[in-house]
């Protein structure tokens, strides 16, 4: 794990932990699991709705709930409101404080959806302020997800979006602010120059402004996903928002690129629902939830529409991020992926000490191979032995007929660490999520 990938990861890693990012309190504390309301509801925001989503979350064991887009101005689509950040009286016609109040009483941080670089051409303040907005006039304005991009550059928009969210975080208990960013700056022009790099730097000046009025206030950086997952934004916010596809076999690889620079604890990683809202594509919950877990976990489905069955799996799911929180989010990321066995994926995370491990397997394709590759699981102390456990059951369908798999699956399997290094062992096909401790 000291050379190659795994070692330039864990170097980036190491870097972010020690010299960019700034938590509340000055320390981290554990990343709380997120219920996000985005793909349960959309804009459909009514407080029987919401509260339902609410009383199920908690009952799984979720700790911070989201109220994503839709709850400002007069906000039934994506076409209307953006710059108009007080609450939509036809559905919070008590404001926000009921929803929060009862999030808080089911033990829940409250987080909310924000927006405020962006204005909407149909929305009050840009009827007020149309000379806001980025623009090289007298050329046409472009709009993308119909709306424009407000100009932070100028003193007077930085000073009113600062008023608002600053109000807003006021008036209310609101821990968390999801922070999107839904189209390209361009054209990103501010008084008849170019402006994208003033833009940039007055955004860090707001971020820094509101971060010292509100020091206890999380910010995740979302961007659409992905669109703004630098370092030069994450000493303002603690977590990124990858990708708005929710679908685990998309997620997987991206998810693989995001680790290669950033560590588990940034990245936010929900089970969504099946079939996927962006690709129509079906995956097994047990496969969902695996692929979530290796960074800041969460879900963002309709959890009143799971079965007994399966919210007794994703509580299971919730209590196995709990459990091995610590570990993800303070241990070595390493990867295992084997070039005979292109189909699977092999991710790993190992505690500084060397004591102990998690592996998951992902086979993201059919193998080519009748017997697959043995899993080499690399970044362990070569010296010492490990016992080796499924940390999840085995899917349905997986091949546990050889004794080192029964072995698994039942009170573990004892081999050295240099053995799993370099020769690795025989696990179960499809999925396998792999504890190792001494």
């Amino acid at each position: 794990a000291a050379t190659g990938l795994n070692g330039l990861s864990d170097r980036l890693h190491r870097f972010v932990r020690g010299r960019l990012l700034t938590w509340p309190g000055g320390a981290m504390r554990p990343r709380p699991v997120h219920l996000n309301t985005w793909e349960a509801v959309y804009f459909d925001h009514r407080h029987e709705r919401l509260t339902a989503l609410a009383d199920r979350a908690a009952a799984l064991g979720v700790e911070r709930f989201v109220l994503d887009d839709g709850w400002f101005g007069r906000r039934d689509d994506d076409t209307t409101s953006l710059g108009d950040w007080t609450t939509d009286p036809r559905k919070y016609a008590d404001g926000l404080d009921p929803l929060i109040e009862y999030v808080d009483g089911l033990g829940m941080e409250f987080g909310l959806w924000v927006e405020p670089e962006m204005v909407s051409p149909d929305s009050d303040l840009y009827r007020a302020h149309p000379e806001w907005a980025l623009a090289l006039d007298p050329h046409p304005r472009p709009t993308g997800r119909n709306q424009l991009v407000l100009d932070l550059s100028r003193a007077d928009v930085s000073d009113y979006l600062f008023g608002a969210l600053d109000v807003l975080l006021r008036a209310h208990r609101i821990g968390y602010l999801k922070w999107d960013m839904n189209r390209d700056l361009a054209p990103a022009g501010s008084a008849g120059r170019a402006g994208y790099h003033r833009q940039t730097l007055a955004l860090y000046r707001l971020l820094d402004r509101l971060r010292a009025a509100h020091p206890a206030v999380e910010i995740e950086s979302c961007a659409s996903g992905g669109g703004r997952v630098d370092f030069g934004v994450l000493p303002y916010v603690q977590r990124f928002w990858p990708s708005d596809c929710n679908d685990p076999v998309e997620r997987a690889s991206i998810q693989r690129g995001f680790a290669r620079f950033l560590p588990a604890e940034t990245m936010g990683a929900h089970i969504g629902p099946s079939p996927g809202h962006t690709t129509g594509r079906r995956t097994s919950l047990d496969f969902r939830a695996a692929v979530a877990l290796f960074g800041h976990f969460g879900l963002e489905l309709d959890v009143t529409r799971l079965d007994d069955a399966e919210a007794k799996s994703v509580a299971g799911w919730i209590e196995r991020y709990k459990r091995f929180r610590p570990l993800l989010h303070g241990g070595r990321m390493v990867r295992a992926d084997d070039p005979r066995e292109a189909s699977r994926m092999i991710l790993g995370s190992v505690d500084a000490s060397g004591d102990e491990g998690l592996f998951a397997v992902l086979q993201m394709t059919s193998s080519d191979y009748r017997i697959p590759p043995r899993l080499r699981l690399p970044g362990l102390d070569p010296d010492r032995d490990y016992r080796l456990r499924l940390a999840a059951p085995a899917p349905a369908g997986a091949r546990l007929r050889t004794p080192a798999l029964e072995a698994l699956a039942a009170d573990g399997l004892v081999l050295p660490g240099a053995a799993l290094g370099q020769t690795g062992v025989q696990g179960p096909q499809l999925l396998s999520l792999i504890h190792i401790s001494e």
